[in-house]
């Protein structure tokens, strides 16, 4: 007699599927990785705070709210790559087409230019650049709409950001002084 052989898909238990790397858990794992070796050396990537407008020694660190966000991104991806290793999606291969990487590409060539830019810049103009890029990347096509979020939307964070929560963001001088003038600090 001859004995049958088991092809490998056979030999798996039923209802565990095989987990091949795809783009979506290589783009979570790189997250992941980034996002720890972030929240590790976090004090070589975040400037410390400049000390101007009365602003306090003691307020929230501007470490803070970097090492949060990239925490629960690490969190979040850690999460997601065991989810996907207990549920793995045959189908998920259909739904990536080229046209979505190129967005995404740009984006993170945005997200890039946000980066270098606010040095340079200031956090408001790099801001309002950005801000009026992503609205026209996400298929916005309203002048006023992105012109609204653009103007309204970085004075406003800045604002929150200084005066609430007292963290320091990089500004052009002139910019700052304005503030200063205008809001009587």
């Amino acid at each position: 007699m001859k004995r049958a052989e088991t092809s490998e898909a056979e030999a798996e238990p039923v209802g565990r599927a095989k987990q091949r790397l795809t783009p979506e858990l290589a783009i979570v794992a790189a997250l992941l990785v980034l996002a720890g070796l972030s929240v590790a050396f976090i004090g070589a990537l975040v400037a410390p705070p400049k000390v101007l407008m009365g602003r306090s020694l003691t307020a929230i660190p501007p470490n803070l709210f970097p090492r949060v966000v990239l925490s629960l991104l690490a969190a979040l991806c850690a999460l997601f790559l065991v989810w996907r290793s207990r549920n793995p999606d045959a189908e998920v291969f259909d739904r990536f087409n080229l046209r979505g990487w190129e967005r995404g590409l740009a984006l993170f060539g945005l997200m890039i230019f946000y980066a270098m830019s606010m040095q340079p810049f200031g956090f408001l103009i790099s801001s309002a650049l950005s801000m009026a890029a992503i609205s026209w990347l996400a298929g916005n096509r309203k002048v006023w709409q992105i012109a609204c979020l653009s103007l309204v939307g970085p004075p406003a964070l800045y604002l929150l950001a200084t005066r609430v929560l007292a963290v320091s963001l990089p500004e052009l001088s002139a910019i700052e002084f304005a503030y200063s003038r205008l809001l009587g600090g």
